[in-house]
């Protein structure tokens, strides 16, 4: 079975402009490093190697010179091209054209997932979930993110997207795990009134094929980097952890150095390239 992890970087960014008018918000730096270091870090932690980018055509070329091949982290990158912002199942749809994973889990490039608890267990989660699984996280605004409602057996019983009346605070984040029926049901959907495939028309259909779900819980910080607000609250965070309890939060290298996908004189040679940065500082540290 051929399993790897999808990163969905396209889109315009819009709700950032105009700095995203001339960069890929995915590329903007979230305190010491990029973005998108903080959402690869989450499928490296669930121990995926094979990872397929899929972004915009006009930015394909600066993911390669960020990412290259993904030698520098141990792992196996691959690009797709989303044409057009067509939604989160068009794109993942894409990366399977590249890919053919036959389970595979999709993170958007603009999460941040933060917690001790949450990587010990997701892994597990991984190689668990039969069909497919979703993850939330319970929050004060519900009307601004799709949501799931559950039973008294804990059973997922409805899934809505920017409910208008209070269904439930249990908000889906941008992580799921799919199986091979994905390209099966994305051909059973259709563009919705935005012109766009919904990803809640998907999990509705896997709602029938014993969709899981799973709270990200207590103790672990999440953040939706999509507004200026949001990527001022996420640096702030990384800046304090990094500083107070002096630790690296979510290095792709650092996580391929402690996985042993890459061995020292790897990871000193990649800090060579980009001495004198705070980032290379930070991963020397890593080390002793």
């Amino acid at each position: 079975m051929k399993t790897g992890g999808i990163l969905l970087c396209g889109g315009h960014g819009t709700r950032l402009f105009p700095t995203t008018k001339y960069i890929n918000k995915h590329l903007i730096p979230i305190y010491d490093k990029p973005m998108i270091y903080y959402s690869l870090s989450i499928l490296l932690l669930a121990g995926m190697r094979e990872i397929t980018i899929v972004c915009n055509p006009e930015d394909r070329d600066s993911f390669q010179k960020l990412l290259g091949s993904g030698e520098e982290f141990g792992a196996d990158i691959k690009y797709s091209v989303q044409e057009a912002p067509l939604g989160i199942p068009d794109a993942i749809s894409k990366a399977l054209e590249v890919s053919e994973y036959d389970k595979f889990i999709t993170v958007l490039g603009d999460n941040f997932i933060f917690g001790q608890n949450f990587f010990t267990n997701l892994e597990f989660i991984y190689n668990n979930t039969v069909t497919s699984s979703i993850f939330h996280q319970k929050v004060k605004n519900p009307e601004d993110f799709g949501v799931i409602d559950v039973d008294s057996n804990n059973k997922i019983t409805s899934i809505i997207e920017k409910p208008k009346k209070y269904i439930s605070n249990k908000a889906v984040i941008g992580l799921y795990i799919f199986d091979h029926n994905f390209q099966n049901y994305f051909e059973n959907s259709s563009h919705s009134k935005r012109n766009e495939y919904e990803i809640v028309d998907i999990l509705n259909q896997y709602l029938n094929n014993n969709l899981q779900h799973h709270e990200i819980g207590r103790g672990t910080a999440w953040f939706d980097m999509g507004t200026t607000e949001a990527f001022f609250n996420c640096s702030s965070f990384v800046r304090t952890i990094q500083e107070r309890q002096d630790v690296l939060v979510c290095s792709p290298h650092e996580i391929a150095y402690r996985n042993n996908w890459i061995d020292q004189i790897s990871l000193e040679n990649y800090i060579g390239t980009i001495k004198g940065s705070e980032y290379s500082e930070n991963l020397i540290n890593s080390l002793l």
